[in-house]
C-alpha cells in the first residue's frame, strides 16, 4: 500500500485532529472542483463521493482552525472572526452532501476559505521561545 493516500469521511469529528492534514491533497481536489465546467460529465454518485470528501476535509480544517484560534489571546480580533467562519462552516456542513456540481464546488469553496482563516490565524499566533538544551 505504499504511496497511496486514504481519504476519511467523518462529519461528526470522531478523530478530532489525531490526523495530521493532508493539505496537499485537500489544494488539489479544491483546485480540481473549482476548476469544473457547469456539467463535468461526472454521474451524482461521484459527485456525491467528492463532496462527501470535501465535507471531511472541511471538518478536520475547521478543528484545526478552532484550535489555531484557542492559541490566541481572548481579545484579540482574529478570535471573532473565526467564530463567526466557524458558526457559518458549521451550518453549511450541517446539510448533508448531495450529488451536484454546486454542492462539491460549494464545499471546496469553504475548504479553501477554512485553509485561508487557519494560514492568517498561524500568522497571528505568538511565537514561543525555544528552550536551549
Amino acid at each position: 500500500m505504499s504511496g497511496t493516500h486514504v481519504a476519511l469521511y467523518d462529519p461528526e469529528g470522531h478523530l478530532n485532529g489525531e490526523l495530521p492534514l493532508d493539505r496537499a491533497s485537500h489544494e488539489r481536489m479544491v483546485k480540481a472542483a473549482l476548476g469544473w465546467p457547469a456539467d463535468p460529465g461526472l454521474r451524482p454518485a461521484d459527485l456525491e463521493q467528492i463532496a462527501l470528501q470535501l465535507t471531511g476535509a472541511a471538518h478536520a480544517v475547521a478543528d484545526d482552525v478552532r484550535h489555531a484560534a484557542e492559541q490566541l489571546a481572548g481579545g484579540h480580533t482574529a478570535r471573532a472572526l473565526v467564530a463567526t467562519v466557524l458558526a457559518e462552516a458549521q451550518h453549511r456542513l450541517a446539510a448533508d452532501p448531495r450529488g451536484t456540481v454546486r454542492c462539491a464546488q460549494g464545499h471546496a469553496r469553504l475548504v479553501r476559505t477554512l485553509y485561508e482563516h487557519l494560514d492568517h490565524l498561524t500568522e497571528a499566533a505568538p511565537r514561543r521561545p525555544v528552550k536551549a538544551l
